[in-house]
């Protein structure tokens, strides 16, 4: 199977004289999948590396490096001349040249970029090494004019140097060059003034006599027909089919033209049939173009591109680029607009991006900037898509008082229907109110549905669900329309899933599964697969749930909408979470949260935050994980948007109860190993602690299979801590002593807050003190004026000690009751207390305390929300 190559020449019809380079060549990529050929212009580089790419057994795609091409445009056209189809929106230059690389790995296929010098030194590095180092499979070849420098970490790869031809292969070449066009004298003066090199053996052979600048004397010499087909063709900078150039070229020269230029070795033709020009043609060419020329060239050729059959993105560009060259900016303006959504489809919005930002400023009309704004949508750029809209919808508003004509009517609603999703992604209520508000009545039922689904999130947003959901239940009543009953399903269990109220879930979602299954591929339909996943993740349904994550991922690599792969990653994140993979769902909605954070996506952002924090809970890292989720219940308060703060609240009960909480219902059908596990756990060490000795070592039985990994590292020490209580009151003091060690080294490789740890052993700590340690000795002294701890039989030093002297000191004033983080911060430091930075520096100094009184019958405790020191009664504090 071989992909069509794309714009671009194969050999010439007479090539001889390198099947050494060819063979040499063609051998070297079959070790190192990636190769430069470079040399002098004129070498043959092309018409070598075309010759190699012919033995390829594989798909082979072709894209020549253009002036005014960046790495984006190469590498998007590559992909898209790959699968000869739209592809995914990348979103930078690290992801397209990933996904280009997996795409030539599963085909196998080469990729032939002719002229790389053309773009600047780390374009060029990005290609040959973070393109080419990918590769084992695929293959990379291209040719430039200069090398492309090394380094110390560069991958392998193929260099060539192409010089001239050896005299023999030259007059080899004259030979083939006679029996082609006719024999012709002067090989010995060609030899000497061509140093061998294929492309001036040519042009001697067509009758160049040797001047300062042969090419540019033929071109000057060629008659008035044969000029302007020269001329299309350097200005095309595409080769162009004869069928197409036919109606531009007058009368009967339209046939005879080609064959005369070919003739004269200054227009190739390739096997398809289709005309070009070789570099040094083109640059010469264009060189003599008069003004008028030139016009007539660009006019001519936008009446070629009419007919020329090209990729919808090759067209584009190339149009634009000719009524750029003849300043017809006005036209050019509305063609990008009129375009920008098949730029989209095609999964080149940043170009889309470019082309809208090349226009000269009188010509940024509303129909431009909203262009503009929807393609920094789709390339997941809210944060600046946000104020343009903004300063779009008031400009608007201004010229509200002026006649409307229905197409105004129509901008209003359109920039209106883009700034409330964007309001909404970016959690801005007001905004989004505002505009609903102020837009008009809905022209059309697509315009009505996208308003309902706008007015039910943001009253979600806003705390008010019973209002969603009512208008949830008047649209569906006034309805029979399949897709809007079915986007109301779909609103309503996206809301009941982020809201925790399991138990309402299947119902919602079986109707929007089935009323929408059958749904256009729009921007939106991945989301019901999506949204299905993790609903059903959330009911357990592990299967179900990855069979429609492979479903919405298949669905979105046809659109290739960022926006929707975020969202799925988030999802995804979640489904993980819900199967137990505690540390991989945390790593996910880490990695999701920063490129929502980078995008301004905040909606996404808060719901990965959300379920980092309940990880961080089920983890057993407590500190870190309530501290997540106080921060982002202070947004959710701040930003206006209270109804995600019940998400919040639901995440905080998977953390570990306090010994108040009422008792751990085991619920038998919950099948979701994460919350199986921690149910069993804790339901065992109650039972333990209480004495019920045959339901504890029942629910531990239970546990063991579905608590395996360092994921549940918290449970393993929960069952542990039961083992260790039920030894204890079965009089085994060795065994208890054992399994205590155990729970310990268990919560020492799980990375479990050393509080959780101190309050989870709390109990069973003071029974083993009641039961076998000795009494605590009658007299502690804590000298705060000599700066010392003394008692029977030792004394510890605390002058060069400041921070933990001052904690005890802090401590011993007020022994027995609890003293806060922040009073403790402020007797250290005497600094306002803030959870990232004083924490861990906190637990040092605590542990550091506890060394100091060990032995004296004094111990400091946590105790939520802080510390409080336990003295004996022979205890005395000497204040300084």
């Amino acid at each position: 199977m071989r992909t069509p190559s794309a714009p671009g020449l194969g050999p010439p019809a007479v090539f001889v004289g390198r099947a050494h380079e060819v063979r040499r060549l063609g051998d070297m990529l079959k070790r190192v999948r990636t190769g430069v050929v470079y040399g002098l212009p004129g070498a043959g580089k092309s018409a070598l590396v075309a010759a190699v790419a012919a033995k390829h057994r594989g798909p082979v795609v072709h894209r020549r490096v253009r002036p005014g091409d960046t790495l984006d445009t190469v590498v998007d056209d590559v992909r898209r001349l790959l699968s000869e189809a739209p592809v995914a929106q990348a979103l930078s230059d690290a992801s397209r040249l990933e996904a280009l690389a997996a795409e030539l790995e599963a085909r196998r296929a080469l990729c032939v970029l002719d002229d790389l010098h053309v773009l600047g030194p780390p374009e060029r590095a990005a290609l040959v090494e973070d393109l080419g180092g990918r590769l084992r499979q695929g293959t990379l070849l291209a040719t430039s004019r200069e090398s492309v420098p090394r380094h110390a970490a560069s991958p392998d790869r193929v260099e060539l140097r192409l010089e001239g031809l050896p005299e023999e292969a030259a007059k080899e070449l004259w030979r083939e060059l006679d029996a082609l066009y006719g024999e012709r004298d002067g090989f010995d003066a060609a030899w000497g003034r061509s140093r061998g090199l294929p492309f001036l053996l040519r042009r001697a052979h067509a009758g160049d006599t040797g001047g300062d600048e042969p090419v540019r004397a033929a071109l000057a010499a060629l008659p008035a027909d044969e000029r302007r087909l020269c001329a299309m063709l350097a200005l095309s900078q595409l080769p162009l089919t004869a069928s197409a150039l036919g109606p531009v070229l007058s009368g009967d020269a339209a046939d005879p033209a080609p064959r005369r230029l070919g003739a004269k070795l200054l227009v190739e033709t390739d096997s398809r049939g289709r005309h070009g020009v070789h570099d040094l043609v083109r640059e010469a060419m264009v060189s003599l173009l008069s003004p008028d020329e030139a016009r007539a060239g660009h006019e001519a050729l936008l009446e070629v591109l009419e007919r020329e059959p090209l990729p919808a993105v090759v067209r584009v560009r190339a149009v634009c680029r000719h009524l750029q060259a003849l300043g017809r900016h006005e036209a050019r303006a509305a063609f990008i607009v009129a375009q920008a959504e098949a730029l989209v489809r095609h999964g080149a919005a940043d170009e889309l991006l470019g082309l809208l930002d090349s226009l000269p400023a009188g010509l940024r009309t509303p129909q431009v900037k909203l262009a503009h704004a929807r393609a920094r949508v789709r390339l997941l750029d809210l944060r600046r898509a946000y104020p343009e809209l903004l300063a779009l919808r008031a400009s608007l508003e201004a010229a509200a008082g002026a006649p409307e004509p229905e197409s105004n009517e129509a901008l209003r609603e359109g920039v209106g229907a883009v700034l409330v999703r964007v309001a909404l992604f970016a959690l801005e209520p007001e905004a989004c109110e505002r505009t609903l508000e102020a837009m008009p009545v809905p022209s059309s039922a697509e315009v009505f549905l996208q308003q309902l689904l706008a007015w039910t999130a943001l009253r979600f947003f806003q705390g008010r669900l019973d209002e969603s959901l009512a208008m949830l239940d008047n649209a569906a009543a006034a309805t029979g329309d399949r897709r809007v009953l079915g986007w109301c399903a779909y609103a309503r269990a996206l809301m009941l899933w982020i809201e925790g109220r399991d138990s309402e879930l299947a119902e919602p979602l079986a109707q929007c599964v089935s009323l929408l299954e059958d749904a256009p591929l729009d921007s939106r339909g991945p989301l019901v697969a999506a949204m299905s996943a993790g609903i059903l993740s959330r009911l357990g349904r592990f299967t179900e749930a990855d069979a429609a994550l492979a479903s919405a991922r298949e669905r979105l690599g046809q659109l290739g909408a960022p926006r929707l792969a975020l969202e799925l990653d988030c999802i995804a994140a979640w489904v993980r979470a819900e199967s137990g993979q505690r540390g991989a769902a945390l790593a996910a909605l880490r990695e999701t949260e920063g490129r929502a954070e980078k995008a301004g996506y905040l909606f996404v952002r808060l719901l990965c935050r959300v379920g980092a924090g309940r990880m961080l809970l089920e983890l057993g890292r407590r500190a870190e994980g309530r501290a997540q989720l106080d921060a982002v219940e202070e947004e959710v308060r701040s930003r206006g948007v209270v109804g995600l703060m019940r998400a919040a609240r639901v995440a905080r009960t998977l953390d570990v109860p306090g010994p108040d909480a009422p008792p751990i219902t085991v619920e038998p059908r919950e099948v979701r190993p994460g919350i199986a596990a921690r149910q069993r756990a804790l339901a065992a060490l109650a039972a333990a602690r209480s004495g019920d000795a045959p339901r504890a070592t029942a629910l531990l039985t239970a546990l063991e299979p579905l608590a395996r990994g360092d994921d549940f590292a918290l449970e393993h020490t929960l069952g542990h801590l039961a083992r260790a209580t039920l030894h204890r009151h079965a009089g085994r003091a060795r065994e208890a002593a054992q399994a205590l060690e155990e729970a310990t080294r268990a919560a020492t490789a799980g990375g479990l807050d050393p509080e959780l740890m101190a309050e989870l052993t709390r109990p069973l700590a003071s029974a083993a003190k009641a039961d076998s340690l000795p009494e605590a000795p009658e007299e502690v002294v804590l000298d705060a004026r000599r700066h010392e701890l003394r008692a029977p039989g030792k004394t510890v030093s605390l002058e060069r000690r400041a921070l933990p002297r001052r904690l005890l000191y802090a401590l011993a004033r007020q022994p027995g009751s609890i003293l806060s983080k922040e009073d403790c911060v402020r007797a250290m430091w005497n600094a306002a207390y803030d959870p990232r930075l004083h924490d861990n520096a906190l637990r040092v100094h605590v542990s550091h305390v506890r060394d100091m009184l060990e032995g004296t019958g004094t111990r400091v405790v946590f105790e939520d929300p802080g510390y409080r020191l336990e003295v004996s009664s022979g205890f005395t504090f000497v204040a300084g």
